[in-house]
């Protein structure tokens, strides 16, 4: 049993903690019974995993929580494979704009923005990795020069959504996944079998 989060990369949730309840379920049940109780089960952590992740990111990240949450797609079930089911949440998202996403302060020399919780991050004199220019804030948005010219000017970003549960968010998602699961299986053991 398996759960796995990606974005750019995966993130899987190690279920082994509530394996050996698994496994005595599933030698009390025939296998069709226990693939509805995994099904089940795993429906429940799919559709309330989006709240979890996003609870879980903005502990850690300074990120508004409506766009964490909009940005974590519908789960899918799989069945078969090295487990017996995988619930996979896609997350997708471009990085977060500094101004409209991450909030921003300063205006010329230092620009910081709020993107890990407790620290400020102060952008770099030039951004090396958008044409080596200095950044600079127009309208509530942190923007810099691709070129010398004046134009074409671009948005200044922090950190894309699904960077976010697989860093400093990692260890808490997994628990709330982890303990969310071990709570679904024993209801719906107990409500399904009346054991």
């Amino acid at each position: 049993m398996a759960f796995s989060v990606y974005g750019n990369n995966y993130f899987y949730v190690d279920m082994s903690d509530v394996g050996a309840t698994m496994e005595y379920m599933r030698g009390v049940l025939t296998q069709e019974n226990f693939e509805k109780l995994m099904y089940r089960t795993f429906g429940e952590v799919g559709r309330k995993s989006k709240t979890l992740i996003a609870k879980e990111v903005r502990k850690e990240y300074e990120a508004p929580y409506g766009w964490v949450l909009g940005q974590i797609q519908h789960f899918r079930l799989t069945f078969g494979g090295a487990f017996p089911v995988t619930c996979t949440i896609p997350i997708s998202s471009a990085k977060g704009v500094i101004g409209p996403r991450f909030k921003l302060s300063g205006r010329k020399r230092k620009i910081s923005a709020r993107i890990v919780k407790g620290a400020v991050s102060v952008l770099p004199r030039h951004m090396p990795a958008q044409g080596g220019n200095p950044p600079f804030v127009v309208g509530g948005t942190a923007f810099t020069r691709r070129t010398k010219a004046r134009f074409p000017i671009v948005r200044v970003v922090g950190l894309a959504v699904p960077q976010m549960p697989m860093n400093r968010a990692a260890t808490g998602v997994q628990t709330e996944l982890l303990n969310y699961t071990a709570e679904r299986l024993e209801h719906n053991f107990a409500y399904m079998f009346g054991r």
